[in-house]
């Protein structure tokens, strides 16, 4: 019925818009030619050039001034999700749960409108929404700042570890093992942090190198985390007397 009624007033609406523009058109054309206007013409005139201003005033002109609002209207309807909602690890019965049913599924993907969420082993890793976009940005500087203290804690417990005296590492020798290599070097290892190295004493340089572990690599040494002298002896402790 409603939908009835806005075709009938849209009917009523072109037939006065083209009254209108006829009753203006036929005026300015008697104008034209008999260089006269009678007052039926001038009424004719005048009618015409309201109704025809009228109708283009009640359609054209909020047509375009809210075409750009229209635009955000039908964008804002399209997304319709609550986005804000779902977090990165979810599986997609929880995502579901959230936000409906989707407009498309399969093992990897699933879609809400123009949206897609992307998943991995079960858990959302990503998608196309700006939130989820977001939370994958602050995921990956998170991801990058704990690498690099991770890195620095290695640096640091590897210091540590190359920088004890070949004197402590032999009153150590119950829980820091060590082996005599091929070359006559003396190599170490040592867990700190969860971390394993290696440590390595070339008495022909007097350099000592700690390695990470790294059980992929034949020899089992991965990246070099501290290179230093060797140190064979602790300092001696200053007694200061008063």
């Amino acid at each position: 019925m409603f939908t009835f009624f806005i075709a009938l007033v849209c009917i009523v609406f072109f037939f006065l818009f083209m009254i209108g523009l006829f009753l203006t058109i036929k005026s300015a054309f008697k104008f034209f030619v008999t260089k006269s206007v009678t007052k039926k013409q001038l009424l004719s005139s005048v009618i015409g050039t309201f109704l025809f201003l009228l109708i283009f005033g009640v359609t054209a002109v909020p047509t375009f001034g809210n075409s750009s609002d229209n635009t955000k209207k039908v964008s804002k309807k399209s997304d319709g999700y609550d986005f804000k909602s779902i977090k990165l690890g979810m599986t997609q019965k929880e995502v579901s749960d959230k936000l409906g049913k989707p407009s498309s599924q399969n093992d990897r993907a699933i879609t809400y409108g123009n949206n897609t969420l992307y998943f991995a082993d079960g858990k959302l890793t990503g998608g196309s929404p700006k939130f989820i976009q977001q939370q994958v940005n602050q995921k990956n500087s998170n991801d990058k700042q704990k690498k690099a203290d991770d890195s620095n804690s290695e640096k640091s417990a590897a210091q540590y570890f190359g920088s004890k005296s070949t004197q402590k590492l032999a009153d150590q020798a119950s829980y820091v093992p060590r082996t005599q290599i091929s070359n006559g070097n003396m190599m170490y290892s040592e867990t700190i942090s969860n971390v394993k190295m290696y440590r390595i004493d070339d008495y022909q340089t007097g350099v000592t190198t700690v390695y990470k572990a790294d059980e992929s690599k034949d020899d089992g040494l991965g990246a070099i985390l501290y290179q230093g002298k060797t140190v064979t002896q602790e300092k001696p402790k200053t007694t200061i007397v008063y």
